[in-house]
């Protein structure tokens, strides 16, 4: 194999040298040429694959600071469940005495109270609701006892609120469903 390699390097050698001067420069010019295109070619090949290996990578960074941006927030998620549900553990909220108190601080007074406890979840959470009705209100007294459950330290959620007016226009008449929540020990 290198002696046909000899031989055809020795036959392009003594054609070359039988060229006039003005041929062997324009030989030595093409074989240039086209060295310096083959060099250009491999050189935009090379640039095409690092470019992109480049976005691959930039794209694969991006997606790496997401998933760390996420991972964050459900972290902090996770904690902020944790925290509820251990507030949830300590809560004992007795919901019906709790929306008695208020009334009695907003000088309401309230004409049917219907308490209920749920089953608790598969997370050991039960939900506690109560349903009142509370006839001939007027706005202010509504107002304060609104902001006193608004206002409650204890979780106390309006799940349902309705407001009616009767035929006196100063007062109405309140439908009411608040709803807390505690998480069932054992």
């Amino acid at each position: 194999m290198s002696e046909r390699l000899r031989q055809l390097f020795a036959e392009a050698r003594a054609g070359f040298t039988r060229l006039t001067q003005r041929e062997q420069l324009m030989v030595i010019g093409c074989v240039a040429a086209v060295a310096t295109f083959i060099v250009f070619i491999v050189g935009l090949l090379v640039s095409s694959a690092i470019s992109r290996a480049e976005l691959r990578v930039k794209s694969k960074t991006d997606q790496l600071t997401q998933v760390l941006q996420l991972q964050g927030e459900y972290k902090a998620r996770l904690k902020e469940r944790d925290d509820k549900m251990a507030e949830l553990g300590r809560s004992n909220v007795r919901l019906t005495a709790l929306v008695e108190d208020f009334a009695r601080q907003a000088g309401v007074e309230i004409g049917q109270l219907k308490p209920e406890d749920g089953e608790p979840n598969s997370d050991g959470i039960s939900e506690s609701s109560v349903d009142l009705n509370v006839r001939g209100l007027s706005a202010d007294r509504l107002q304060k006892f609104l902001e006193l459950i608004e206002n409650s330290k204890e979780l106390v959620i309006a799940r349902r609120l309705k407001v009616t007016r009767p035929y006196r226009k100063d007062t109405v008449d309140l439908e009411l469903k608040l709803v807390t929540y505690k998480m069932k020990a054992g």
